[in-house]
C-alpha cells in the first residue's frame, strides 16, 4: 500500500534526484568539455568517458566524485558512481576497478586550473574548485526549481482548499457585528466598482466583459499574488561555463513556470465543471465559478506560455544546436509546442465577445481544445513525469461527464415528450412544458437550474441552462429568445400560441436553495422570464413559511402578455398566501413596465397582487423593506441583469446601515 502511495505521490512531479547523481552529472559535465585524447567517437554517450572508455577522464571524474561526495570510506563514495556508470552507461567495471583506477590516477594528477578547455589533455587533473563549486550550485538550482514547482503547485492549491473551507464556514455565519458589516458592505458583496456585475461592460470600443464582485476580486487578487509571489521567489544568480546568468534565470524560470502550470491544469477541470464539489461546499452561484474557472485557467496558460516561450529563447540563444532541429529530433519539443498552441487558442478564444456572440461554436472548440491540450501535455511530459496532474484532471473531467450523464438518463429518465408555445412575440418569450416527471428521482428545489437538450439534427449537441418552475405534475421553463438554439427554436414556433411537440431532455436539478424560511423577513426580486425561480420560492414560503414573518414579492414585467403566461401560478399563490396570512404578511407587487396605451388591472388578477404601471423603484422598494425589518433580512433576485445589478448595489447599502443581518442570494446566472 505504501508504495502503491508513494508511486502516485512521484506521478505529481520530476522523480528526485539524489545529490549523488546531481554530483555525477556536476562531475561528468564538466570532464566532457575539456579536449582528450581520445581515439573513439567524437561525441560518444555523455557518460562514456567518464565512466571507462578513457582512463584518464574516468580518473578525473573519480577524483572529483569522492572530493565533493558525502562522508564516508572511499569504497562509499564510490558505490554510487559505479551504479550510475552501470545504469547509464553500460559499464562493466566494478567497485574494485574504479578504486584501483583512482588509486593509479592519483600519482599523475595535474592541477586543472592552469590547463585551458581546449588544450589536449592525455592524463587526469584536479578540477578546479571555484569552477566545481559553481557547477554544483548551478545543477542544484536547475533541479531545485523542479521539486519547487512541485511544493509550490501544492501550496497553491492547499490555499485554494482554504478559502473554501472558509467560505463554507463563513457560509453558515450569522455574524452582524460592526466590522462584519463592514467587510460584507464593502468588500465581499458590491460588485467591484459598485455598478455593474452579471450586465457587460465595455472595457474597448470592440470587447466587453463581465466584472466580477468585490468578493471575487479579493479571492482573484490574492490568488494572483500568491502564484506571482511563487514564480519569482528565490532564484540566486550564477554564472559558470555552462551559463550566463541571464541563460541561468531563464531556465530556472521556465522549468518553475513548466510546473506551476501543470498544478492549476486540475483545479482549472474542477473549477468548470457542472457537477462542482466546491459550488455545494462554499453556496457560490455557477456564474462565480465560471468567473473562477476563467481566471485559473489565464493563470495557468500564463505559467504554459511562460515555460515555452523561455525555452524557445533558451534553445535560439543557449543551445548549440538549431531549435527546428530540436522539433524533429525530440518528441517532447513538439508535443510542448502543441501544447503551447492549444493553450494560447483556448486563451484567444474564450475572451467574452467571442463566446456570447458564438456560444455553441465556442464550447465545441473549447472542449475539443482543452482535449488536444491535455493529450499534447501527457506526451510532452511522457519522460520527465508530472503526469499525475494530467490524470486527476482527466479523472474529473471523466467523472463529471458520467455523473453528467447519470443526470440526464436516471434523475430526469432520458428524453421524453414536452411542447413549446409563445407567450410573448413581441418579446420573444416563449414557454417549454414538460408535462409529467418523475419527481421521487428528479429532486426539484426553488432556484434549480437544468441544462435543456433538445432532440434534432441541429441542436443534439447543445445544451443550455434554465430556470425550472414546477407545475402540477410537470415543469416549465420560460425562455427569452436570444442566440443559437433559443432563437432557432422560437423561429420554429407559430405566433399565434399554438403548442408545438418536442422530443426533449433535462440534464439537473443542479443549483442550491437559498436558506429563506430561516429569516423573519424576506425580499424577492424578479424580471421578465426570471420569474420561474422566485414564484418557485413564493409556492414554497406560503405553504411552509418556517421562520418568515414578513414576505415582499416584486416581479416587473413588459407587457400583459407575460402577465397572462403565469395565470395559474399567480392564482395558486394567491389561495396559499389567504391561507398563511394569519401567521405572516405577504406584500404581493407586479410592475408592467411598457403596458398598452390605456391598460387596465387585469380582472383575473388576485387581489393579493398590486398591479402598477411603470418601473419598479428598487431603492426606495429594498430601502423601505429593510427599514422596516424587525429581524434577519433575505433578499433574492432573478431579473434582469441590469436590475439584478441594481438590487445587489442597494443591498449592499443596507447591510452596511441595517441593524439587522442582511444576506443577498444571487440567483440570476450570467457567465
Amino acid at each position: 500500500m505504501s508504495n502503491a502511495l508513494r508511486a502516485v505521490a512521484l506521478s505529481f512531479h520530476s522523480r528526485p534526484l539524489p545529490e549523488s547523481l546531481q554530483l555525477m552529472i556536476t562531475c561528468v559535465s564538466e570532464v566532457n568539455r575539456y579536449a582528450w585524447l581520445w581515439n573513439g567517437d567524437e561525441g560518444g554517450p555523455f557518460y562514456g568517458k567518464a565512466c571507462g572508455q578513457y582512463a584518464p577522464s574516468m580518473q578525473t571524474a573519480l577524483q572529483c566524485f569522492v572530493t565533493y561526495g558525502a562522508e564516508g570510506s572511499v569504497e562509499e563514495k564510490l558505490a554510487p558512481f559505479t551504479k550510475y556508470c552501470s545504469l547509464f552507461a553500460g559499464s562493466q567495471l566494478t567497485l574494485e576497478d574504479y578504486a584501483a583506477a583512482l588509486e593509479n590516477g592519483t600519482r599523475f594528477l595535474r592541477d586543472g586550473a592552469s590547463v585551458g578547455y581546449g588544450q589536449p589533455l592525455a592524463t587526469p587533473i584536479v578540477l578546479p574548485e571555484r569552477t566545481m563549486l559553481a557547477n554544483l550550485k548551478y545543477f542544484h538550482y536547475i533541479y531545485y526549481n523542479f521539486s519547487a514547482a512541485f511544493s509550490f503547485s501544492l501550496l497553491i492549491n492547499l490555499a485554494v482548499a482554504a478559502a473554501v473551507v472558509i467560505a463554507a464556514v463563513a457560509k453558515h455565519s450569522r455574524a452582524n457585528d460592526k466590522v462584519t458589516r463592514f467587510v460584507r458592505a464593502k468588500l465581499l458583496v458590491p460588485s467591484i466598482f459598485g455598478t455593474a456585475h452579471h450586465g457587460e461592460t465595455r472595457t474597448l470600443p470592440f470587447y466587453r466583459v463581465l466584472l466580477p464582485t468585490r468578493g471575487e476580486a479579493v479571492l482573484l487578487a490574492a490568488f494572483l499574488a500568491l502564484n506571482v509571489a511563487l514564480a519569482c521567489y528565490n532564484y540566486p544568480l550564477v554564472s559558470t561555463g555552462f551559463d550566463t546568468k541571464a541563460m541561468f534565470l531563464l531556465k530556472c524560470v521556465a522549468n518553475r513556470t513548466g510546473g506551476l502550470g501543470f498544478g492549476l491544469i486540475p483545479l482549472t477541470v474542477l473549477l468548470a465543471g457542472r457537477n462542482n464539489a466546491l459550488q455545494w461546499l462554499t453556496g457560490m452561484p455557477f456564474s462565480s465559478m465560471m468567473f473562477f474557472h476563467k481566471w485559473a485557467s489565464r493563470t495557468m496558460a500564463l505559467h504554459s506560455l511562460a515555460h515555452a516561450l523561455l525555452w524557445f529563447v533558451y534553445g535560439i540563444y543557449g543551445q548549440p544546436e538549431p531549435v527546428a532541429s530540436m522539433f524533429y529530433d525530440f518528441a517532447y519539443w513538439r508535443w510542448g509546442i502543441y501544447a503551447t498552441l492549444a493553450c494560447a487558442a483556448l486563451l484567444v478564444h474564450s475572451a467574452h465577445s467571442i463566446k456570447a456572440r458564438w456560444y455553441e461554436v465556442f464550447v465545441v472548440l473549447h472542449v475539443t481544445l482543452a482535449l488536444l491540450f491535455l493529450v499534447a501535455c501527457l506526451k510532452h511530459c511522457a519522460e520527465f513525469g508530472w503526469l499525475g496532474w494530467i490524470y486527476l484532471a482527466l479523472g474529473i473531467w471523466g467523472s463529471d461527464r458520467a455523473l453528467r450523464l447519470w443526470r440526464l438518463f436516471f434523475r430526469f429518465g432520458g428524453y421524453t415528450h414536452g411542447y413549446a408555445h409563445v407567450i410573448s412575440a413581441e418579446d420573444h418569450i416563449y414557454k417549454i412544458v414538460v408535462p409529467h416527471v418523475d419527481f421521487s428521482r428528479f429532486r426539484f428545489f426553488p432556484g434549480c437550474y437544468a441544462f435543456l437538450h433538445v432532440q434534432g439534427r441541429r441542436w443534439f449537441w447543445q445544451s443550455h441552462p434554465f430556470t425550472l418552475m414546477r407545475a402540477g405534475e410537470g415543469l416549465e421553463i420560460l425562455l427569452k429568445a436570444k442566440e443559437g438554439l433559443t432563437r432557432d427554436l422560437l423561429r420554429a414556433l407559430p405566433r399565434d400560441g399554438a403548442k408545438v411537440p418536442l422530443r426533449l431532455a433535462l440534464e439537473g436539478p443542479y443549483g442550491h436553495e437559498a436558506p429563506l424560511q430561516t429569516y423573519r423577513n424576506v425580499l424577492v426580486v424578479s424580471s421578465g422570464a426570471g420569474i420561474p425561480g422566485p414564484m418557485s420560492y413564493l409556492q414554497k414560503l406560503t405553504l411552509a413559511p418556517g421562520h418568515v414573518r414578513r414576505f415582499a414579492f416584486v416581479w416587473a414585467v413588459p407587457t400583459e402578455g407575460l402577465l397572462e403566461s403565469m395565470h395559474g401560478s399567480l392564482l395558486a399563490a394567491a389561495e396559499h398566501v389567504r391561507a398563511a396570512a394569519a401567521t405572516t404578511c405577504f406584500e404581493l407587487r407586479i410592475h408592467v413596465t411598457r403596458p398598452r396605451p390605456g391598460a387596465q388591472r387585469p380582472a383575473w388578477v388576485p387581489a393579493e397582487f398590486v398591479v402598477s404601471y411603470g418601473r419598479p423603484r428598487v431603492h426606495e422598494i429594498v430601502r423601505r423593506f429593510c427599514d422596516a425589518a424587525d429581524g434577519p433580512i433575505a433578499v433574492t433576485s432573478c431579473a434582469n441583469p441590469a436590475l439584478d445589478d441594481l438590487v445587489r448595489r442597494y443591498v449592499s447599502e443596507q447591510i452596511a446601515r441595517s441593524a439587522h443581518r442582511v444576506d443577498y442570494y444571487d440567483e440570476l446566472q450570467v457567465w
